[in-house]
C-alpha cells in the first residue's frame, strides 16, 4: 500500500523538475525506513511519513564541507593567493555574493583582491568597484569586451606581487545554451586553474543548473 503513495509522490517530485535520480533515491530511502513500521493511528502515520520525508530531503541536500579559512592559510603559508572563480545563471547575485564573501575574510584580517571579469554585462565593472570601494579592496580591470581570461590572469599576477591572500573573480552570468559563453568559462577555469569555483544559482533553475 506504500508503493502507489511513494509514486504519486514521485510524479509530483518530476513535475516540479526534481532530476529523475533524485527522485528515485527519495522514493527507495522514503520505502526503506518505512517498511516494517507498525502504527495503527492515521495522524501517527502522517507524522511518520512526514518526519520520514523531512530525514531523507535533508541527507540528500546535504554537500561536502570546506574548511575555507584553513584552505586560505595553507595558501598564505605557501605565499601563493587563493583564487575563487564564481560562475552562474544571469542576474542570481554573483556580484553581491563576491562583496559578502570579501567582506567574511577581511573581517578575518585576510587581504582581498577583485578581478572584473564580466566584460559582458553593462554596468557589471561599476558594480563591482563600487562594492569594492565600500569594502575598501582594490578592483583589477579592463575594458568591457575584454577577454575575462586575461584580467583573471591579471589579478593573481597582482595578487601574487603585493602579497594579496585572496582573488575574487566575478564572471558573465550565462545560459549552458550560450555556446560562446560556456567555451569562455572552460578558458578561465583551465588557465587559471582556481582553488574554488563556486556557482551562484537560483533553486527555481531545477535541472539547468547542473548544465
Amino acid at each position: 500500500t506504500l508503493r502507489p503513495i511513494l509514486w504519486e509522490f514521485k510524479l509530483a517530485l518530476l513535475e516540479n523538475d526534481v532530476a529523475v535520480a533524485v527522485a528515485d533515491h527519495v522514493c527507495e530511502e522514503i520505502e526503506k525506513k518505512l517498511v516494517g513500521s507498525q502504527v495503527s493511528r492515521l495522524e501517527d502515520r502522517r507524522k511518520i511519513v512526514k518526519e520520514t520525508l523531512r530525514e531523507v530531503l535533508l541527507e540528500t541536500l546535504q554537500t561536502p564541507s570546506i574548511d575555507i579559512i584553513e584552505a586560505v592559510e595553507k595558501k598564505r603559508i605557501a605565499n601563493e593567493p587563493y583564487v575563487v572563480l564564481f560562475v552562474g545563471i544571469h542576474g542570481t547575485g554573483k556580484t553581491t555574493s563576491i562583496a559578502k564573501l570579501a567582506n567574511f575574510f577581511l573581517k578575518r584580517n585576510f587581504s582581498v583582491v577583485l578581478a572584473s571579469g564580466d566584460t559582458h554585462r553593462a554596468g557589471s565593472i561599476e558594480q563591482l568597484e563600487e562594492h569594492a570601494r565600500r569594502l575598501s579592496v582594490r578592483t583589477v580591470k579592463h575594458q568591457y569586451g575584454a577577454d575575462p581570461t586575461a584580467v583573471a590572469f591579471d589579478a593573481i599576477q597582482y595578487a601574487k606581487a603585493h602579497g594579496v591572500n585572496i582573488v575574487l573573480i566575478d564572471t558573465a552570468g550565462r545560459m549552458q545554451t550560450n555556446r560562446n559563453l560556456m567555451q569562455g568559462m572552460e578558458k578561465i577555469s583551465r588557465v587559471i586553474k582556481p582553488d574554488l569555483v563556486l556557482f551562484v544559482g537560483d533553486a527555481l533553475a531545477g535541472n539547468d543548473a547542473l548544465m
